[in-house]
C-alpha cells in the first residue's frame, strides 16, 4: 500500500514524453499575454538550501520531540516508500527535487480559459526523460496501472490523471487543470512564438522593479481582476470595522486604482521576509482617508522612545480624530449609531467637550505603542499572572492648555474605575501625583492590597496595574504602569530612523522567551487543564514552545509609502 501511495504521488509531479526541439525558452514568453496570476521560484535548489542546511536543522533535530516522531511506525513506512522511489530514480530524493526544478518552477492563471498552468523547469532534457520514464514504470507497479490517460496535441504525447494534465517538451514539465489553458501554453513551448505574458505593459512594469535577490516572485492584475468583478469585497474599499480601517484602510483605496501589485520573497539562513508593493498616488485616496497617509501623503511613523526590556514597539501615522469626525462616510449606519452612542459618553466624561474634535484633535496624528517586560523582583504582591507592561505615546499640539485637562479626566476615570470596583469586590486605586525635572509631571495610581494580600507572590491579576499618565511638554504618556510612564517621560526623545515609513512595528523574541519563562508555571498548569496533560507532558510542551522561541531574534512589520509605490514589507530573522 505504501509503494502504491509514493507512486502515485510521484507521478502527481511529474510525467510527460518526447523531446522537441526548440529555441532557448524564458518562462514569462510561455504563459499567454491574459495571465492575470504569476509567481515564479527563479532557483528551488537555493530555497531547499536555506530550508535543509540551516543551522536550526540540527538543533530541531536534537529535540526530544523530534526524536520521538521519527521513531513512530508511520514514519518508518514514509522512510520506506520513500527509499523505494530513491532506488527506481536512481538518486536521492533531494537530488531529484534539484534536478527536477534546477531551472525554476513558475506558474501562471490565465483570465481567458480560467485555467491554472504550472512550468517546471528541469536541469536537462535527459534528466527529465529519465524521470518521466522511471515514474511511468512505477504506476505500471500500482493497482490501477491505467490510471494514466494518454492523448496527444500538435505530436506531443500528453497526460492525463485525476483531471489534470502533464505533458513535457524538452526540459520543461507542464501541469495544468484545463486543456485550453494547456494548448495556449504548449504553442508557445512548441513555437516560440506568439502575444505572451512579457508583452503585458503592466507585466513589464511590475518586472522592472523585482528585486534581484528574491528567492521568489509574484505578479497580479488588479486592474483585469477588478474589472471581472473578482473578489469584489476586496476591491470595494470598504472595510466596515473602525479597526480594520485603521489598519489597512489607506491600503482599500489604493487597492481601488492600481494596477497591479507584486510580491517578493526572500528566504535565507538569515531568516524570512515578504514584501508586498504596488504603485501608489495621493490623488487616490479619497478626502475621508487622509487620516491614513496625511496631508499630500506626508504622514510619517515618530520613533518610539528607549525603554528597557523592550518586548513590542508599534509607532504609526493615523490622524484619529480626522477618522472619528469622518466616520459617516466610512461606515455603515450600525457603526455610526455605536460612534454617535460613544461620542455622546466621551463628551460627558470630558465635561461637555467634543471628543472627536476638542479631544482627539488635540493630538497630533503620530502615535506610539510600546510593551516591556515587567519587573516584579522587587515588589510586592506580585501577581500569579505576570503580563507586560504597555503604553501609549502622544503628542499634544497645545501642551498648555491640555494638560490641565487630561490630568482632571484621568482623575475622574480612576475614581469611577473605583466604584466599579468596590461593587465587584476588587481592590481599590490610590492616586498619586509626581513633580520631575523640567517641569514634567505624573498622574499615579496603586492597587492597594488587602491584608492578607500584601505579602502574597500569586496575588490578583489586577496588580500587573498601576494606570498612570505622563506630561513632559508635548509628550503625552498614558501607561499601565507607573513605572513605564515614569520612564517614558523623561526618556530622551528620539530621532525618526526613516521618513518613509508610514507604520512601523518590531516583536523582541529574547524579551518574548523571558515573558513566557516567567510565566511557565501558569503555562504548565493551562496545558493541563486544557490538553489533559500529566505535568511532565505539559511541561515537556512548553519547554519546547520556549526553545523554539528562543531560536527567533525578531519578527518586524513596515508600511512604506515611497517613489510612487506603497509597501508593506514583514520579515522574521533567526538568530545566528
Amino acid at each position: 500500500m505504501m509503494r502504491r501511495s509514493m507512486v502515485f504521488g510521484w507521478v502527481c509531479l511529474v510525467v510527460g514524453s518526447g523531446v522537441v526541439s526548440a529555441a532557448e525558452r524564458v518562462a514569462t514568453k510561455l504563459f499567454p499575454k491574459s495571465t492575470v496570476l504569476y509567481a515564479e521560484i527563479a532557483n528551488p535548489p537555493s530555497l531547499l538550501a536555506a530550508v535543509f542546511d540551516h543551522p536550526l536543522r540540527q538543533k530541531i533535530e536534537a529535540l526530544e520531540p523530534y526524536k520521538q516522531a521519527i521513531r513512530t511506525d508511520s514514519y518508518r513506512r514514509f522512510l520506506t516508500g520513500r527509499k523505494f522511489v530513491e532506488i527506481q530514480l536512481g538518486m536521492e530524493w533531494r537530488e531529484a527535487l534539484e534536478t527536477l526544478t534546477a531551472n525554476g518552477i513558475y506558474a501562471g492563471v490565465d483570465a481567458e480559459t480560467e485555467g491554472l498552468a504550472i512550468l517546471i523547469h528541469a536541469k536537462d532534457a535527459d534528466s527529465l526523460d529519465l524521470f518521466k520514464a522511471k515514474l511511468l514504470e512505477l504506476t505500471k507497479l500500482g493497482k490501477n496501472p491505467d490510471q494514466i490517460k494518454q492523448g496527444e496535441y500538435r505530436g506531443i504525447p500528453a497526460y492525463e490523471a485525476d483531471k489534470t494534465k502533464f505533458a513535457v517538451v524538452d526540459d520543461w514539465l507542464l501541469i495544468t487543470n484545463k486543456s485550453e489553458t494547456g494548448q495556449e501554453v504548449l504553442d508557445r513551448l512548441i513555437d516560440g512564438e506568439g502575444d505572451c505574458l512579457a508583452d503585458a505593459e503592466r507585466f513589464q512594469s511590475a518586472l522592472s522593479k523585482r528585486p534581484a535577490d528574491a528567492t521568489g516572485w509574484a505578479f497580479a492584475d488588479l486592474k483585469t481582476l477588478r474589472d471581472a468583478g473578482v473578489a469584489k469585497k476586496l476591491f470595494a474599499g470598504e472595510t466596515e470595522n473602525p479597526a480594520v480601517e485603521l489598519l489597512v484602510g489607506g491600503i482599500f483605496s489604493s487597492l481601488q486604482q492600481s494596477p497591479f501589485a507584486t510580491a517578493s520573497l526572500r528566504a535565507s539562513q538569515a531568516g524570512l521576509g515578504l514584501e508586498f508593493a504596488m504603485p501608489h498616488q495621493t490623488d487616490w485616496v479619497p478626502e475621508e482617508r487622509n487620516f491614513y497617509f496625511g496631508p499630500g501623503g506626508t504622514g510619517r511613523a515618530p520613533a518610539v522612545p528607549e525603554a528597557k526590556d523592550t518586548l513590542f514597539t508599534l509607532s504609526t501615522y493615523r490622524d484619529i480624530s480626522e477618522m472619528w469626525l469622518r466616520a459617516g462616510d466610512l461606515f455603515n449606519e450600525r457603526i455610526n449609531d455605536g460612534f454617535a452612542e460613544a461620542d455622546a459618553n466621551l463628551t460627558t466624561l470630558f465635561a461637555g467637550r467634543d471628543f472627536g474634535e476638542d479631544i482627539l484633535g488635540s493630538l497630533t496624528p503620530e502615535i506610539s505603542f510600546i510593551a516591556t517586560r515587567q519587573d516584579f523582583s522587587d515588589v510586592l504582591p506580585i501577581p500569579a499572572i505576570k503580563l507586560p507592561q504597555f503604553a501609549l505615546v502622544l503628542e499634544l499640539k497645545e501642551p498648555e492648555s491640555m494638560t490641565r485637562e487630561l490630568r482632571r479626566t484621568f482623575q475622574s476615570m480612576i475614581g469611577f474605575f473605583n466604584v466599579v470596583g468596590a461593587m465587584e469586590g476588587n481592590p481599590q486605586l490610590e492616586l498619586g501625583m509626581d513633580k520631575l525635572a523640567d517641569g514634567a509631571e505624573l498622574i499615579t495610581s496603586v492597587y492597594i492590597p488587602e491584608d492578607d494580600e500584601a505579602e502574597s507572590k500569586q496575588a490578583n491579576i489586577l496588580f500587573n496595574f498601576s494606570p498612570s499618565v505622563g506630561f513632559a511638554k508635548e509628550r503625552f504618556v498614558v501607561s499601565s504602569t507607573n513605572r513605564l510612564a515614569r520612564e517614558l517621560v523623561q526618556a530622551k526623545a528620539p530621532r525618526r530612523a526613516n521618513d518613509t515609513v508610514n507604520t512601523d512595528s518590531l516583536l523582541k523574541a529574547d524579551v518574548l522567551k523571558t515573558v513566557l519563562t516567567d510565566n511557565r508555571e501558569q503555562l504548565i498548569s493551562q496545558n493541563m487543564l486544557e490538553d489533559g496533560h500529566t505535568r511532565e507532558e505539559a511541561e515537556v510542551a512548553i519547554n519546547l514552545m520556549l526553545e523554539l522561541v528562543g531560536y527567533f531574534q525578531d519578527a518586524s512589520m513596515k508600511l512604506n509609502v515611497a517613489d510612487d509605490e506603497l509597501g508593506l514589507k514583514m520579515e522574521v530573522r533567526v538568530k545566528d
